[in-house]
């Protein structure tokens, strides 16, 4: 028996706040058919991690990573290297790059192996699109840059979405300015700089505009994603002769009353993506609201079908080189190490007090 401790951290599903750090022992011998033992190199973390664990029950989140009763698994996105495989195409020493627990280890079952990666087919895994079963094989990703992984921890997971939704708001939009709240969360800034990038190429005259806290109002603006940026504090400096687009990364109820209060008749469309503000007292009712609700996964199996998955990784991984070599001086990288660390982040990003301008890289050793 060749065994390996594995280290996971679980989450009390009905009290986010209490974690239990849990130690087995993963036997490499043993594996079954195409089973494959990923040990977990580092991962990224932020307020989207939260909202995975939030909406854990609601959108299906907790079905990855299955942990004992009451116990959820946050789920990460982040690299890993193969440290053995039963599973005649995926070779130990590979470096992947995909969704993974909040645990030092994890073993998978690999489907069919292609250049560009393999999914997770593990009868355990409760998956709600096969976009997150995905893992990219590192030496074949055209978005791989070495001295950038810190940037792709923290932002290309959430920038898959910004990819998706800026093509989206392409296909629909009639010229209204965008409305985006969470303007500080890294898949609204994302998205915003891609729909301004695009304006000249698509001879649009929309304006991309980001709803911000009234303290990082400034911070906003630093990264040259919006055109315009506003506090929450301000909405009555919208011009409410103009027709609006609200692309809510929030999901604070309350806030998009007051953003309705301002522009009236004129906010035309209401677009729910995130939920950044889990606390929020009020959450908005899609149907009251009349609000389309945005699921990536959904878009990005759209565009895999239609341009072919080479050329849609290829056109992603272009936009993503554009995304993180614009917005460079805004972040800076943070380490966190081991389980302690690991914890004190997670509950920081919980209550709120994490810096949202750090690239967390977290590992567990």
């Amino acid at each position: 028996m060749t065994a390996i401790t594995a280290t996971q951290i679980w989450v009390n599903q009905q009290n986010l706040a209490n974690t239990r750090v849990v130690t087995l022992d993963i036997d490499t011998d043993n594996l079954g058919e195409d089973e494959v033992l990923l040990n977990v190199d580092s991962f990224g973390f932020s307020a989207n991690n939260i909202t995975y664990a939030a909406l854990g029950f609601k959108m299906g989140y907790w079905g990855f990573f299955p942990a004992a009763e009451g116990y959820g698994i946050v789920p990460v996105w982040g690299f890993a290297t193969v440290v053995a495989s039963n599973h005649n195409e995926v070779k130990p020493g590979e470096k992947v790059f995909g969704y993974l627990p909040m645990a030092s280890h994890w073993v998978i079952k690999a489907g069919k192996a292609a250049t560009h990666g393999f999914s997770d087919i593990h009868e355990k895994r409760k998956s709600i699109s096969p976009v997150y079963d995905q893992y990219l094989r590192v030496a074949n990703d055209p978005g791989y840059n070495l001295t950038r992984e810190a940037w792709q921890l923290n932002f290309r997971p959430l920038y898959m979405t910004s990819f998706v939704l800026d093509d989206y708001v392409a296909s629909l939009s009639h010229g209204e300015s965008l409305l985006l709240s969470s303007a500080s969360s890294k898949t609204a800034l994302g998205t915003a700089q891609r729909l301004k990038a695009q304006k000249q190429a698509r001879n649009a005259t929309y304006q991309v505009i980001g709803l911000t806290s009234p303290a990082k109002v400034d911070m906003v603006k630093q990264t040259g994603c919006y055109d315009k940026v506003i506090g929450y504090d301000n909405l009555h400096k919208l011009d409410n002769t103009l027709p609006y687009w609200l692309l809510d990364f929030a999901a604070n109820g309350g806030l998009i009353d007051e953003v309705t209060k301002a522009l009236g008749k004129q906010l035309n469309n209401i677009t729910l993506i995130g939920a950044t503000d889990w606390k929020a007292n009020t959450k908005p009712n899609p149907k009251a609201l009349a609000a389309e609700i945005f699921f990536a996964p959904a878009r990005v199996k759209l565009r895999q079908q239609e341009w072919g998955h080479e050329s849609f990784l290829s056109r992603y991984a272009e936009a993503w080189k554009s995304f993180a070599n614009n917005i460079n001086d805004t972040f800076y990288e943070q380490h966190h190490v081991g389980t302690d660390d690991i914890i004190t982040l997670y509950l920081a990003t919980l209550d709120g007090s994490a810096d949202t301008q750090a690239l967390n890289v977290l590992s567990f050793n």
